[in-house]
């Protein structure tokens, strides 16, 4: 006799007032980031040099709003909570690289560009925090459903994000809690600034990948993969448009060993889910 399917767990009113909101933020930074890269003194937060940063940078909200955009489309939060750990771990890191380095901000530029930018920079990462911490409060005190079903992935895309997710887990502390390690690690200079930032990006993305191992159901790691094959093209297009990587060096091979494991794990999870079903309601 066949069986229903498990229940779905809706989104609270709550968590999706936060993505919506969070979703319109990081679009519009990736956006201003990856088009604008080379006049951030008058249309970003923050003036960022080289471009190639800014770019990368865009890249990073470009896919984090990749996440936020299909989670939307789910019916399912279990469907979301990779994404999600993406969404977090980026928005606590940058919240503090943004207060470790406010002097860098362009709260007092003559420009009123920049102005609204790194004001409603900071008030929204300020605002976003705790907006998180009460989405996800509502979410988990919502009534337990029956135990999930569906495709469990493959033991080596397993492994494959494990060790990924370990490489950029420690790239990424690096970079945050080190930024003079990027001479080593990175194969175009960064300020401190920009390290840490490039460090939460890499903290969030590896931090996710751990967490879509661990959940081991190919439905509910679609709203992640679409996000890792987004910042991997994004960044294999800001290194055609910015020719400075030296592909030969330790910290070219590392970027590139990060590209290419990303758009192999993406793919492979992309095809995988889309060969099962979206729980839905």
């Amino acid at each position: 006799m066949p069986t229903s399917p498990p229940a779905a767990t809706p989104f609270t009113k709550a968590a999706r007032l936060f993505m919506r909101a969070a979703f319109v933020f990081v679009t519009a930074a990736g956006v201003s980031l990856f088009l604008l890269s080379e006049q951030t003194s008058a249309y970003f937060a923050w003036t960022i040099k080289p471009p190639i940063t800014a770019s990368f940078l865009g890249c990073g909200y470009l896919a984090v709003a990749t996440a936020l955009g299909q989670g939307l489309r789910e019916s399912d939060w279990r469907a979301v909570r990779v994404g999600i750990w993406v969404v977090a771990t980026g928005l606590i890191s940058i919240l503090i690289a943004t207060l470790l380095h406010l002097d860098k901000f362009h709260l007092h530029s003559p420009l009123w560009t920049a102005r609204v930018w790194a004001w409603s920079w900071l008030v929204l990462y300020v605002a976003l925090v705790p907006g998180l911490f009460a989405a996800l409060w509502t979410q988990w005190r919502q009534a337990a459903t029956r135990p999930p079903s569906g495709m469990a992935l493959a033991a080596g895309l397993r492994l494959g994000q494990r060790l990924l997710g370990g490489m950029m887990v420690l790239m990424g502390a690096a970079l945050f809690l080190a930024p003079g390690s990027a001479e080593q690690l990175w194969p175009w200079s960064l300020s401190p600034l920009t390290a840490r930032m490039v460090g939460s990006f890499y903290l969030a993305i590896g931090v996710s990948l751990f967490a879509a191992a661990h959940e081991n159901n190919c439905a509910r790691i679609r709203v992640a993969n679409f996000a890792y094959l987004v910042f991997a093209l994004l960044q294999l297009l800001t290194a055609l448009r910015y020719p400075v990587v030296d592909w030969r060096t330790v910290p070219g091979l590392l970027l590139a060993a990060v590209i290419f494991a990303l758009l192999t794990i993406g793919s492979i999870g992309v095809r995988a889910s889309r060969r099962v079903p979206t729980i839905s309601t």
